[in-house]
């Protein structure tokens, strides 16, 4: 096997201060680049044709660094802090934003973008709140707030329930047959 070449060396010459004479200086930026390029790591191509990586956590998450996925959480709250650099989709209960974010975000609860927030991408929230020196590049579209929605359906249920109870308790009514039974009859509920 060869010996690795070793990087050539040129001086230039430089005047000493001193005596008035010229002292080579040898060229350290080959030796440089070659040293440096010894400690990168050997970089390979980012594969885009799989799916991003997926995050489901609960209770209460909170990024310090950098995260490529989509993160999700029907109850939990995420904090992306103010060192944390996120690129990915959002779906969380609650989302507090002190750091930066390139992705969407669809929380069931509420947004926060603090001071130092940068976030590129749609927000879908029913409450959002923003502080100044926050960015925020993209839209917003408010959702209902959940327990309106809540209350929504548990009325809708009530409602559907009264009616079928009121529509069962006369459903069906009995009369004498010609044999001595009784036939019963069914009577359709309407609303």
């Amino acid at each position: 096997m060869p010996a690795p070449e070793s990087p050539t060396v040129t001086t230039e010459s430089v005047p000493n201060s001193d005596r008035g004479e010229f002292v080579p200086l040898p060229d350290t930026n080959r030796c440089f680049e070659a040293w440096l390029d010894s400690l990168r790591p050997a970089s390979k191509p980012i594969d885009t044709s799989h799916p991003a990586s997926q995050f489901s956590f609960e209770g209460t998450l909170r990024l310090d660094g950098y995260l490529t996925g989509i993160v999700r959480s029907q109850t939990g709250a995420l904090i992306v802090a103010e060192t944390a650099e996120v690129q990915g989709d959002i779906f969380v209960a609650t989302a507090i934003i002190e750091g930066s974010l390139r992705g969407d975000i669809r929380a069931s609860e509420r947004v926060e973008l603090g001071r130092a927030a940068r976030v590129t991408g749609n927000i879908e929230t029913p409450a959002l709140a923003i502080q100044p020196g926050a960015v925020f590049e993209g839209q917003c579209h408010f959702l209902p707030p959940p327990h309106i929605a809540d209350d929504r359906e548990t009325e809708r249920a009530s409602a559907d329930d009264s009616i079928v109870s009121k529509a069962s308790s006369r459903r069906s009514r009995s009369k004498p047959d010609k044999h001595g039974g009784t036939e019963t009859m069914a009577v359709a509920a309407g609303r």
